[in-house]
């Protein structure tokens, strides 16, 4: 046992993620000074709504004076934006959390769920390592050259210990609110009945008019919205135990919360519960996650970007699909016609078989290509046909690329392609290659 606690802390895990929640808790904690910055004096000033009275130990409650109360709230303010740049992560997570403490202690009524959880947090951080990335102090390291020391093998490192600790004290933290608002809203009857969202939107201070006429609309709205709201906070302390599973309780938490966002109106709650969801990664899962939004982004920018090669025209350069239909089928010609105008990034080169200047591809004859139309994928040549060529169309048209799942997931189960040769049995082909859109002149012979 005590070798494993050796092993598991001769590192600092979570890193990122605390750093990303520094991030996050910086940004709240300077957008709330910011957004009440006029109304300081009435929320949180001696002759405000709360006047002298104070709900705990604050630094503002040393004098009554409006000059000292705005030193502080200006220095708070200051703190809170070191804090968020990561710049003397150690001294300003605790100035920080003193001044968050002090402006929260003045007045207790404007605080919701979040504040709360929040300020449980920044205490836990306290003792975490919030700047060992997308922070100042990282750069002024990397600057002056100094390279993190690391633990010896078998060498408990107490500051690794109390860096570890902390993170899980945050998980643990997040996972009891859930389970325990779960439990209390399973144990309510307006909940069991699936009436609860219902009065929650009676209050017109906490719903959206247009999104609360919509939910009340429909029962089953209502009901689906309440046993998802106690089914993802009961399952999602479990379901962290299963690698895989906890995605789906990660992505329950976010919709549950944008919703209450979106419904309610409780943007700054939301985003502090949302925001918790990033300790719940492994540095090694970012780094995943990095790698494939790269990949994403180098796919999106051959889409949206092409690189020009001076050898090659523009047009020539860009095409990534050759697609060869039936120019005596009127049909095909109005589809391929809708396709070249929704093509604007012209990566597709639209060919009809009939035509004399058109080479067919290797081992594919006119028989085949009047049963289905192919296409052929450059630079490799690979050919696709039938429905999987309709596919091929939708995937570099990004108007299109709502229609690719379900076209990928019916050609896998084999009722696209039938679905497809159902529609091509069907179709009418004029032998003459004279159609348009509109009309088939067929000539006649004298």
């Amino acid at each position: 046992m005590f070798k494993k606690l050796l092993e598991l802390n001769q590192t600092q895990h979570m890193l990122i993620g605390a750093s990303l929640i520094r991030i996050c808790f910086g940004f709240i904690i300077l957008y709330n000074y910011v957004i009440h910055y006029s109304q300081r004096y009435f929320l949180w000033g001696h002759n405000g709504i709360m006047g002298t009275q104070s709900n705990g130990l604050s630094l503002y409650g040393l004098s009554q004076s409006n000059l000292y109360f705005d030193i502080l709230y200006h220095i708070g303010i200051l703190v809170a934006f070191l804090f968020l740049i990561g710049y003397k992560g150690r001294i300003t997570s605790v100035l920080n959390f003193i001044f968050v403490w002090s402006l929260m202690a003045q007045n207790n009524i404007i605080l919701d769920g979040g504040d709360n959880i929040s300020r449980i947090l920044l205490l836990y951080l306290l003792f975490a390592n919030t700047t060992s990335y997308f922070s100042v102090d990282k750069v002024l390291r990397l600057r002056n050259k100094k390279a993190v020391i690391k633990d010896k093998a078998n060498q408990l490192s107490l500051t690794n210990l109390l860096h570890n600790l902390a993170i899980v004290a945050c998980l643990a933290q997040v996972s009891i609110l859930y389970l325990t608002s779960g439990l209390h809203k399973a144990m309510g009857e307006l909940w069991q009945n699936g009436t609860a969202l219902y009065y929650i939107l009676q209050v017109n201070e906490f719903s959206h008019p247009y999104f609360k006429d919509i939910l009340l609309s429909s029962e089953l709205l209502l009901v689906i919205g309440a046993y998802f709201t106690i089914i993802v906070q009961l399952a999602f302390p479990f379901l962290l135990f299963n690698n895989k599973l906890k995605y789906f309780a990660m992505f329950g938490v976010i919709s549950m919360h944008l919703g209450i966002a979106v419904v309610m109106g409780l943007v700054s709650f939301s985003f502090i519960m949302i925001c918790n969801q990033l300790l719940f990664l492994t540095d090694k899962e970012y780094h995943s996650l990095s790698v494939n939004m790269k990949q994403l982004y180098s796919k999106m920018k051959r889409v949206f970007m092409p690189k020009r090669n001076q050898d090659l025209s523009a047009e020539q350069n860009i095409k990534t699909v050759i697609v060869l239909y039936d120019g005596w089928c009127p049909f095909c010609i109005k589809s391929i016609n809708k396709f070249r105008k929704l093509d604007w990034l012209k990566r597709i080169e639209f060919q009809s078989f009939r035509e004399s200047s058109t080479s067919l591809p290797l081992g594919v004859d006119i028989s085949m290509l009047e049963r289905r139309m192919y296409s052929i994928i450059l630079p490799t040549n690979k050919l696709e046909n039938g429905i999987n060529s309709i596919n091929r169309i939708c995937k570099n048209i990004p108007f299109l690329w709502f229609f690719v799942p379900l076209l990928s997931l019916s050609s896998k189960i084999g009722m696209g392609q039938k679905v497809y040769d159902w529609i091509a049995n069907r179709r009418t082909i004029f032998p003459t290659g004279s159609c348009n859109e509109k009309t088939c002149e067929i000539p006649i012979k004298k």
